[in-house]
C-alpha cells in the first residue's frame, strides 16, 4: 500500500479500518457486495464444518441450514440491510452454537456495524468471539473494539485493543496499538497516546502502520 494517510482520514476509527482493509470497506459500504463476500466467507465455511466436524451430525446439520441460508440470501436482491438481519436472525436456533451458527452472527455484527447500530453489533461480535476461535474469533475481537470506539465507549475500546496486542499476528498488533494510542489520545493521556504511537514507529520501521503513527502523533 503506497498511499500516505492525512490527519483527517485517521480521525475516525471506521475510516481508519476502511483504510487499512480497503477491501472490507468497500463491502461495509455497498450492501449487495458485502454479502457476495459473506457468501464466500459461508462457502469457506461449509467446508470447515464438512472437514473438521464429518462425524458430527449436529453440525452437519447446521452446515446443511447455512447452505440453504446462503442460497435465500443469494435470492433476495434486497438493498435493505434489515430484510438480511431480519432473515439471518429468524435461523439462529435453528443454527445453534456451531461453526455455521457462529458465521451467521458474526454477518449480523458486520450488518449492524454497517448501520452504525454499535450494541447489537458489540453484543453479537463478543459472543462469537466468546465462542468460536481462530481467525473468526479475532476478527469479532476487532469488529467489538471498533465498535466501542465509535460508540464512544473509549475505556471498553481500550481494554479491547490492549487485548488485541497479546495475538500473534503482526497486523493485529500494529493495528491494536494505533487503537490504543487513539483510545489514550481521545482520554487526553498525551503520554501513554505517545507511547503507543512511536512502539508503532519503532517495531514496523518503513510501513504504512508507522506512517500512520507519525501522522497520529501530530495531532497530540
Amino acid at each position: 500500500m503506497s498511499k500516505r494517510f492525512s490527519l483527517k482520514e485517521l480521525k475516525s476509527p471506521d475510516k481508519f479500518f476502511k483504510t487499512m482493509l480497503k477491501f472490507v470497506g468497500y463491502l461495509r459500504t455497498n450492501v449487495k457486495a458485502y454479502l457476495t463476500f459473506s457468501a464466500i466467507i459461508i462457502a469457506i465455511t461449509l467446508a470447515y464444518v464438512l472437514i473438521s466436524h464429518v462425524n458430527d451430525k449436529r453440525e452437519q446439520k447446521a452446515m446443511t441450514a447455512l447452505y440453504e441460508l446462503n442460497k435465500e440470501v443469494k435470492a433476495m436482491g434486497s438493498s435493505n440491510p434489515d430484510d438480511y438481519i431480519k432473515l439471518v436472525e429468524g435461523r439462529l436456533d435453528q443454527l445453534g452454537s456451531t461453526t455455521a451458527g457462529m458465521e451467521a452472527r458474526y454477518m449480523l455484527a458486520e450488518l449492524y456495524y454497517n448501520k452504525g447500530e454499535w450494541d447489537k453489533a458489540i453484543t453479537y461480535f463478543d459472543h462469537v468471539a466468546d465462542n468460536s476461535s481462530g481467525l473468526l474469533e479475532e476478527l469479532s475481537m476487532l469488529g467489538s473494539a471498533y465498535s466501542l470506539e465509535n460508540k464512544g465507549d473509549i475505556n471498553g475500546a481500550l481494554k479491547k485493543f490492549e487485548g488485541l496486542r497479546e495475538l500473534n499476528s503482526a497486523v493485529y498488533r500494529a493495528v491494536s496499538m494505533l487503537g490504543v494510542g487513539r483510545c489514550y489520545q481521545k482520554l487526553g493521556d498525551k503520554n501513554n497516546a505517545l507511547s503507543a504511537y512511536e512502539s508503532v514507529i519503532v517495531s514496523f520501521p518503513d510501513t504504512d502502520y508507522a506512517r500512520m503513527a507519525s501522522v497520529l502523533k501530530v495531532g497530540l
